[in-house]
């Protein structure tokens, strides 16, 4: 529990002075002074939560040092308020890789720790989350006969209800007889029920295994790929292992073995998936296979569910963590194996704030742990395979699916060739209703959502634009309104051109709303499902939606993106890609690879189980390269080409990058306070800085905006020049005026350039 408040005040001759990182974006830390009463020494210290006094706020901050003198004088130095923890908040390892991410993304250390912390810990409460209230039965409510309660229906219900689960919540009551809590304090009374105060604790599958399920056996890659591992997790071992498995390969099934090493060895499991919407579908496999309590943590829980799981982690209760991209920051005391699953994805990386990668991260605390880390994915990132070829990471190959079923047939639509209408192509139209004819399921992957992506007038020939943004509105017909996906401005769709006062407005483009209209006009009797942020902005409505496209209930899957993440769909045998072409020829050095992975993991959601899936990819470029390797699923011949291109320029793995951004309401200031920063830098070896420029997007949410790229041969070399920078922009007084009057942020490694 915390302490009391503290009270006195010390003297001088008994002053101790404690460093403490507070969350503000500065990068230093902060004295305070520790008040005479507090007798812990200082290593018992160092890394317990304090309340500190900051300007007219109250921040907590955690305590990095302690010291017997401090060079700020006496006079601006304040006491620590209060002592919240009895020990320190962070083990050992997590805190050595919460110091390595401050240092290596360059950002303050108060904003990494703040961000290691459940919300409600940023705050002045306890570590421990708070008891719940429960009732149970008593020794006299278990022999009483029940006929009793014959005149009380709701008392009845409740003793009914806990006689079949033991103990119950107010929760539990949520659907009950308004009158519960009257009732349930009438069986108080009568001496048949008590009250009383619980912790909340994790629940377990009793009915769940520890060992393999019966009748399942591995194929020889994957016993091969699964012997490996469960030698590193035994040996205890740092190691990095790559596990390249096509789609449908029985992956987890590999990682499920390691993860039962580390359950035998009595040692914590962390699993990170990219999105919260593998979550479910992970967690109820290893709710069936695993006898263990597990942890759940991604952004879609409240405050109070992130705690929990954050304390049963930290206390060890939970044996296997299965979390989104900041899981990996959860205290872990007896990590014993890190899992990555899809460690290609770009959700692993943090966009703003402290820009992490959650799977560099991961590599640096198995690292620091001496545990084993496995990255898995069908279409590895680039600089992953790099590693796994140089003999950085050990690749382990699962090349068959794991089943009898063959990887899908795909083939080219040939845009040119066979014209789309509303963005089907004759050819997907007629694969579409043989697929509805047969009892099988489709699914067409469009990764725009709304009706159209665009507005156009046919006499002006203008597009309606976001005022705040360099972008089109899109048009969403079902509510009548055009959006903004950048900034989410939101107007209703008007009536004339805004330009010429034309009537002549005509939408232009695809995006999954008309897709789906398209497709109930062409399959009248089929039943749509269109999955995109829009259709599941409410909690619970993506599990609910991938619930109905499992149990078979939806013949045709709209979608983006969302669908693309390793989900396995029985019944899917048809995949059509109405819009290939996006990100052909993007600025963006990765899109081609970006582009690749997506083809290829959408792909791999057709033909799962007994039947070959089939899979149309609509292009206006058939001769393009990358629909060869797409075609064939040839990852290792796509980034073996991909590779030898980025040797050449230099880029990542062949080189490293970092990237300045800033925006400003002026117009000018962004680009002006860019400029000067490059001005003040010296030159280095192996350091290329490029001129600053605008963003592609120049103008978003009403800030104008630009980048300075950083491009350097080594990684020392590119820290070097960022510190110097760093240090030029604090020092100097007419930088710091200049920093003051736009946003800026450093993007370590960026995943993209826009």
């Amino acid at each position: 529990m915390p302490t009391p408040p503290i009270q006195s005040e010390t003297t001088a001759t008994q002053a101790r002075y404690a460093a403490v990182a507070v969350p503000v974006p500065l990068r230093q830390v902060f004295d305070f002074i520790i008040p005479a009463h507090v007798a812990l020494d200082d290593e018992a210290l160092v890394g317990r939560r304090v309340l500190v006094p900051f300007g007219p706020r109250k921040l907590v901050g955690i305590i990095t040092q302690c010291n017997d003198s401090t060079n700020v004088s006496a006079g601006r130095l304040k006491p620590i308020i209060e002592l919240l923890d009895d020990e320190a908040i962070f083990d050992a390892t997590l805190w050595q890789t919460l110091a390595w991410v401050s240092r290596y993304y360059i950002a303050p250390i108060g904003e990494v720790f703040e961000m290691a912390l459940p919300t409600l810990l940023r705050k002045a409460n306890g570590p421990a989350p708070s008891t719940t209230k429960h009732w149970i039965l008593t020794e006299e409510g278990r022999v009483k006969p029940i006929e009793e309660l014959d005149r009380a229906p709701v008392q009845l219900a409740i003793i009914k209800k806990l006689i079949r689960s033991l103990a119950l919540s107010a929760d539990d009551f949520a659907e009950m007889n308004s009158g519960w809590r009257s009732a349930i304090k009438a069986l108080t009374e009568k001496g048949w029920v008590q009250e009383e105060n619980v912790e909340p604790r994790l629940t377990t599958n009793d009915q769940a295994q520890l060992v393999k399920q019966s009748g399942f056996e591995l194929n020889q890659q994957q016993q091969a790929a699964a012997t490996h591992l469960v030698s590193r997790v035994q040996a205890k071992t740092f190691s990095v292992s790559l596990l390249l498995g096509v789609t449908g390969s029985g992956k987890t099934e590999v990682y499920f073995a390691a993860i039962q090493a580390s359950l035998e060895a009595n040692t914590q499991a962390l699993v990170l998936v990219p999105e919260i919407g593998l979550t479910p579908q992970l967690l109820e496999r290893f709710q069936a296979r695993f006898s263990v309590p597990i942890a759940v943590m991604h952004s879609n829980l409240s405050d109070k569910e992130r705690h929990l799981a954050w304390w049963h982690t930290k206390t060890g209760e939970a044996r296997i963590i299965i979390g989104t991209r900041s899981a990996v920051l959860s205290s872990i005391p007896e990590l014993g194996l890190i899992v990555v699953d899809e460690e290609h994805d770009t959700s692993f990386k943090q966009q703003d704030g402290v820009r992490y990668h959650a799977r560099d991260t991961a590599i640096y605390r198995a690292k620091l742990a001496q545990v084993p880390i496995v990255l898995g994915s069908a279409t590895p990132a680039l600089e992953s395979y790099y590693n796994a070829l140089h003999g950085r990471y050990t690749l382990l190959e699962l090349p068959n699916r794991a089943s009898a079923a063959l990887l899908p047939n795909v083939q080219l639509v040939d845009l040119e060739q066979q014209a789309a209408a509303e963005g089907l192509s004759p050819a997907l139209s007629a694969q579409l209703r043989e697929a509805l004819e047969s009892s099988e399921q489709s699914m067409l992957f469009i990764n725009r959502r709304g009706f159209a992506p665009a507005m156009y007038c046919t006499d002006c020939k203008s597009t309606l634009r976001c005022h705040r943004c360099d972008a089109h509105l899109t048009v969403h017909r079902s509510h009548n309104r055009l959006r903004c996906h950048h900034c989410g401005y939101d107007t209703r769709i008007p009536q004339a051109c805004p330009g010429c006062q034309s009537k002549e407005l005509k939408d232009l483009g695809e995006g999954t709303q008309r897709v789906e209209t398209t497709v109930q006009a062409l399959l009248p009797s089929a039943t749509i499902l269109r999955i995109d942020r829009d259709s599941t902005r409410n909690k619970g409505q993506l599990e609910a939606h991938l619930d109905e496209v499992k149990s078979g209930h939806a013949d045709v899957v709209v979608g983006t993106q969302l669908l693309t993440k390793g989900h396995d769909f029985d019944h899917l045998s048809l995949v059509g890609v109405l819009d290939a072409d996006q990100g052909l020829y993007s600025s963006d050095f990765r899109s081609t690879e970006n582009l690749f992975q997506q083809l290829v993991q959408v792909a791999g959601r057709a033909g799962r189980r007994d039947k070959q899936g089939r899979v149309l990819v609509q292009t206006r470029f058939t001769d393009h390269p990358l629909f060869e390797f797409v075609v064939t699923q040839d990852y290792q011949g796509f980034a073996n080409a991909e590779l030898e291109m980025r040797q050449q320029l230099g880029l990542p793995p062949f080189g490293y990058l970092a990237m300045f951004r800033a925006e400003s309401t002026h117009d000018a200031r962004a680009m002006q306070f860019l400029r000067a920063l490059k001005t003040q830098l010296p030159v280095f070896d192996g350091v290329r800085v490029m001129d600053a420029v605008a963003a592609p997007m120049a103008k978003r949410a009403g800030r104008y905006r630009a980048q300075l790229l950083i491009q350097a041969q080594s990684r020392g070399a590119l820290h070097t020049c960022l510190m110097s920078f760093i240090e030029r922009l604090e020092r100097h007084e007419g930088m710091r005026k200049l920093a003051g009057s736009v946003r800026w942020s450093l993007d370590v490694d960026p995943q993209d350039l826009y």
